[in-house]
Protein backbone atom coordinates (compact mmCIF):
# COMPACT_ATOMS: atom_id res chain seq x y z
CA UNK A 1 0.00 0.00 0.00
CA UNK A 2 1.45 2.68 -0.82
CA UNK A 3 0.26 6.46 0.35
CA UNK A 4 1.34 9.50 -1.78
CA UNK A 5 -0.93 13.05 -1.09
CA UNK A 6 -2.02 14.37 -5.13
CA UNK A 7 -1.35 11.30 -6.81
CA UNK A 8 -4.62 10.12 -8.78
CA UNK A 9 -3.14 7.08 -9.61
CA UNK A 10 -0.30 4.94 -10.72
CA UNK A 11 0.50 3.83 -13.98
CA UNK A 12 3.10 3.25 -16.72
CA UNK A 13 4.52 6.45 -17.59
CA UNK A 14 5.71 7.82 -21.18
CA UNK A 15 8.43 5.42 -21.26
CA UNK A 16 9.58 4.54 -24.98
CA UNK A 17 11.24 1.25 -24.02
CA UNK A 18 10.15 0.11 -20.99
CA UNK A 19 7.95 -2.94 -21.99
CA UNK A 20 10.64 -3.70 -24.27
CA UNK A 21 13.69 -4.16 -21.63
CA UNK A 22 11.29 -5.77 -19.14
CA UNK A 23 10.14 -8.20 -21.52
CA UNK A 24 12.72 -8.25 -24.16
CA UNK A 25 11.88 -11.84 -24.78
CA UNK A 26 8.67 -11.31 -25.44
CA UNK A 27 9.18 -8.09 -27.50
CA UNK A 28 11.72 -10.38 -29.82
CA UNK A 29 9.69 -12.91 -30.48
CA UNK A 30 6.73 -10.69 -31.59
CA UNK A 31 9.04 -9.98 -34.27
CA UNK A 32 8.48 -13.39 -36.19
CA UNK A 33 4.60 -13.38 -36.13
CA UNK A 34 3.32 -13.85 -38.75
CA UNK A 35 0.83 -10.36 -39.39
CA UNK A 36 2.53 -6.89 -38.42
CA UNK A 37 -0.56 -5.80 -36.76
CA UNK A 38 -0.48 -9.17 -34.24
CA UNK A 39 -2.27 -7.90 -30.73
CA UNK A 40 -0.53 -12.23 -29.71
CA UNK A 41 -4.12 -12.76 -28.17
CA UNK A 42 -5.48 -15.16 -30.70
CA UNK A 43 -3.64 -14.68 -34.49
CA UNK A 44 -2.65 -18.28 -36.21
CA UNK A 45 1.25 -17.57 -36.58
CA UNK A 46 1.33 -15.67 -33.56
CA UNK A 47 5.18 -16.46 -32.19
CA UNK A 48 4.45 -15.52 -28.95
CA UNK A 49 1.32 -17.94 -28.57
CA UNK A 50 3.50 -20.70 -29.83
CA UNK A 51 6.21 -19.87 -27.31
CA UNK A 52 3.80 -19.92 -24.29
CA UNK A 53 2.09 -22.95 -25.61
CA UNK A 54 5.33 -24.85 -25.62
CA UNK A 55 6.52 -23.85 -22.73
CA UNK A 56 9.34 -21.39 -23.66
CA UNK A 57 7.73 -18.33 -21.82
CA UNK A 58 6.19 -18.19 -18.51
CA UNK A 59 1.99 -17.77 -19.18
CA UNK A 60 2.23 -15.26 -16.45
CA UNK A 61 4.76 -13.18 -17.54
CA UNK A 62 2.61 -13.13 -20.98
CA UNK A 63 -0.22 -12.59 -19.15
CA UNK A 64 1.67 -9.64 -17.33
CA UNK A 65 2.76 -8.38 -20.78
CA UNK A 66 -0.52 -8.52 -22.25
CA UNK A 67 -1.58 -6.19 -19.34
CA UNK A 68 1.22 -3.39 -19.36
CA UNK A 69 0.24 -3.26 -23.55
CA UNK A 70 -3.42 -2.31 -22.52
CA UNK A 71 -2.16 -0.24 -19.98
CA UNK A 72 0.92 1.77 -22.19
CA UNK A 73 -1.93 2.00 -24.82
CA UNK A 74 -4.45 3.61 -22.23
CA UNK A 75 -2.08 6.16 -21.16
CA UNK A 76 -1.08 7.13 -24.76
CA UNK A 77 -4.52 8.13 -25.70
CA UNK A 78 -4.93 11.99 -25.97
CA UNK A 79 -6.98 14.09 -23.90
CA UNK A 80 -9.07 14.80 -26.87
CA UNK A 81 -9.79 10.98 -27.26
CA UNK A 82 -10.15 10.53 -23.73
CA UNK A 83 -12.31 13.51 -23.68
CA UNK A 84 -14.27 11.90 -26.84
CA UNK A 85 -14.42 8.66 -25.19
CA UNK A 86 -16.40 9.70 -22.09
CA UNK A 87 -18.35 11.72 -24.21
CA UNK A 88 -19.60 8.84 -25.70
CA UNK A 89 -20.21 6.58 -23.05
CA UNK A 90 -21.97 9.91 -21.01
CA UNK A 91 -24.04 9.56 -24.37
CA UNK A 92 -25.20 5.96 -23.84
CA UNK A 93 -25.97 6.27 -19.85
CA UNK A 94 -28.50 9.51 -20.55
CA UNK A 95 -29.80 7.04 -22.98
CA UNK A 96 -30.03 4.37 -21.26
CA UNK A 97 -31.44 6.31 -18.05
CA UNK A 98 -33.96 8.35 -20.84
CA UNK A 99 -35.60 4.90 -21.62
CA UNK A 100 -35.59 3.04 -18.22
CA UNK A 101 -37.76 6.62 -17.15
CA UNK A 102 -40.11 6.42 -20.08
CA UNK A 103 -40.76 2.52 -19.25
CA UNK A 104 -41.02 3.28 -15.84
CA UNK A 105 -44.55 3.05 -15.75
Amino acid sequence: LVDNPGMREVGIADTPCGLEITFDKIVSLSQNCKFKDCTHTRETGCSILEAVEKGDIDKNSYENYLKLEREKAHFELTVVEKRKKDKELGKIIKNYKKDMNKNKY
